[in-house]
C-alpha cells in the first residue's frame, strides 16, 4: 500500500513510462533491452516484501572506501530517514547524506542539482 500511494506521489509511473521515448532513441539501444528493463521494473517490485525484512547489518556497515547516499529530500519510496539512519550506522573512512530536491528519482528529475552535488562532494576526493 505504501508503494502504491507513493509511487503516486512521486510520479513514479509517468516518469518510467516515460523514459521508453528516450530508450527507444539512444543508441545502441534494442528492443530487447526495453524488455529487460521492465522485466527489472516487474521484480523490482516482487522484491520488496522479501527486502522489507533486511536492516542495515545485512545490507553491511563497514566500508573501506567514501560511501554517499544522494536522495530526494521527498523520497517516499525509500524513506528519506531510513536512509539518514543507514548513513548514520556505517563506518567508512567518509560517509554523508546528500539530499536532494525531489523524490525517488530526484538524480534524474533535478540532475543539474545532482551533477552540482556530486562535483562539490565527490570530486574532491576522486582528485586527492
Amino acid at each position: 500500500m505504501q508503494r502504491k500511494w507513493s509511487n503516486r506521489f512521486e510520479g513514479s509511473y509517468e516518469f518510467l513510462y516515460g523514459t521508453i521515448g528516450l530508450a527507444s532513441v539512444a543508441p545502441g539501444v534494442t528492443l530487447q533491452d526495453i524488455n529487460d528493463d521492465f522485466d527489472g521494473q516487474i521484480l523490482a517490485d516482487v522484491l520488496v516484501s522479501q527486502t522489507k525484512s533486511i536492516g542495515p547489518a545485512e545490507l553491511g556497515l563497514e566500508f573501506s572506501l567514501p560511501m554517499f547516499v544522494f536522495e530526494g529530500d521527498e523520497d517516499f519510496t525509500t524513506p528519506t530517514a531510513l536512509a539518514r539512519q543507514y548513513v548514520a550506522s556505517m563506518k567508512a573512512p567518509h560517509k554523508e547524506f546528500v539530499p536532494i530536491p525531489g523524490g525517488h528519482f530526484a538524480m534524474f528529475t533535478h540532475s543539474d542539482e545532482f551533477l552540482q552535488e556530486l562535483v562539490k562532494r565527490v570530486r574532491p576526493l576522486a582528485v586527492h
